[in-house]
């Protein structure tokens, strides 16, 4: 199958768009993320619920199972820039319905609500983040891709960064129903600069747009996107992305679980470790990001794969050591807080340079099935490790030696793997 280059995009109007896409990347997910902290904080305050800040955790992976097939074919169907708009409209309308609602429920049925927005929140940002992901070619030229992932993750980064304190502030100073106004006048300034940019399509893409449609009663869903899972069959290095993504995705959930956990309740070290070495990830993201987006995209994707997954698990295991073998808040928290800045360095090397690959290597019309596949496969496996290891640390009171363990398996594992791709 033929892939559709974008030789009518050139330079200027790349780095242009590149502008607007991080601009309103920054202000949607430094929003988005101070808004669902104070929704986490509001919840937490009101119920004292324990599911207060894992809401969106058991939702998303059953949202993205629901949905996959759906959001693969539409995406594959339908132009992109109208299913972001589409997807930013409902999320509009779903915050407004919830500020005006909210009001009508107290205590736990909170949960009613606030469930049934981030249901629609999820949907509606599984549409917008596959929709961009497979409409790249239609923004940049093939040579400013990895400029624009790279720079796009770096924002996100720096959002999780700044979020929580300037969530927090905000939500102490102005209440909840604030925070959904300003996540709404936060998601108009991003409708505005989406509608601003102008998605190249080439007369293919229209062409096949045009036939999809009208096919689309004669067409079942389901083999449609079985399209798109055979070609993702066909093609031996991502069938190797995907094998060692779920295995490395399933043991990485102890790290997430066990990390917090481990330094509050097993060193007694406190919130103040904690907030340090989740500070280091994030450090570590934005600097990987800002780093890709400079260096020439020169390595093949092997050499790519092997000099970011190793880093990222032998930091894994020393970060694993220090918890099990050192001694002082002082201590574990510096070497700590640098393990996590290599490792979210390494990390996001890892997660931008599987991105460009995707997005560089499959057919234009097949690109949302297949990233949709991928990401529902990827994060399928979060709900099992955590509940695993979330018995794990709660029976085992060393629970830095299931990271070191986890880590050594990972390790192993990832260079059987890479012999065999």
């Amino acid at each position: 199958m033929e892939k559709t280059k974008n030789i009518f995009v050139t330079d200027k109007e790349s780095n242009i768009q590149i502008g607007k896409d991080i601009t309103s990347n920054l202000i949607s997910s430094l929003t988005g993320n101070m808004f669902s902290f104070s929704l986490g904080l509001m919840l937490l305050n009101i119920t004292n619920s324990p599911l207060s800040f894992g809401l969106e955790m058991i939702i998303m992976p059953l949202v993205n199972l629901l949905f996959v097939v759906p959001i693969g074919n539409i995406v594959d169907s339908v132009a992109h820039k109208k299913i972001i708009i589409s997807s930013l409209l409902s999320r509009l309308l779903a915050l407004f319905i919830l500020s005006a609602t909210i009001g009508f429920f107290k205590d736990n049925y909170l949960f009613i609500p606030i469930t049934i927005f981030v249901t629609i929140n999820t949907i509606c940002s599984n549409f917008n983040s596959t929709a961009y992901s497979a409409a790249i070619h239609e923004v940049v030229n093939q040579n400013h891709i990895q400029k624009l992932s790279s720079f796009t993750q770096a924002a996100s980064s720096l959002s999780a960064i700044i979020a929580p304190p300037l969530g927090m502030t905000l939500y102490s100073l102005l209440g909840f129903k604030w925070m959904i106004f300003l996540e709404i006048f936060a998601s108009l300034i991003s409708f505005a600069i989406v509608l601003s940019m102008h998605f190249h399509y080439s007369p293919r893409k229209k062409q096949v747009s045009s036939i999809q449609k009208k096919n689309t009663r004669l067409t079942s869903q389901i083999k449609k996107f079985s399209n798109g899972l055979k070609y993702i069959h066909r093609q031996k290095l991502i069938m190797e992305m995907i094998t060692i993504g779920i295995f490395i995705n399933f043991l990485f959930t102890s790290l997430t679980i066990g990390m917090p956990y481990i330094l509050s309740n097993n060193l007694h070290l406190g919130n103040g470790s904690i907030s340090f070495l989740e500070s280091g990830n994030s450090i570590g993201m934005l600097l990987g990001s800002l780093i890709i987006g400079i260096i020439p995209d020169k390595l093949s994707m092997k050499r790519k794969l092997f000099c970011s997954l190793i880093p990222t698990i032998l930091s894994f295991i020393c970060l694993g050591i220090v918890l099990a073998c050192l001694k002082g808040y002082l201590t574990i928290t510096i070497l700590g807080t640098l393990l996590m800045v290599i490792l979210g360095f390494s990390l996001i090397i890892l997660n931008v340079t599987t991105q460009v690959f995707l997005q560089k290597s499959v057919p234009t019309d097949l690109l949302g099935r297949v990233m949709s596949s991928i990401t529902t496969i990827n994060t399928s496996v979060m709900p099992i490790g955590t509940l695993v290891f979330a018995l794990l640390f709660a029976h085992i009171h060393e629970g830095a030696w299931i990271l070191i363990t986890n880590g050594v398996i990972m390790l192993a594992y990832s260079l059987w793997r890479m012999t065999k791709i």
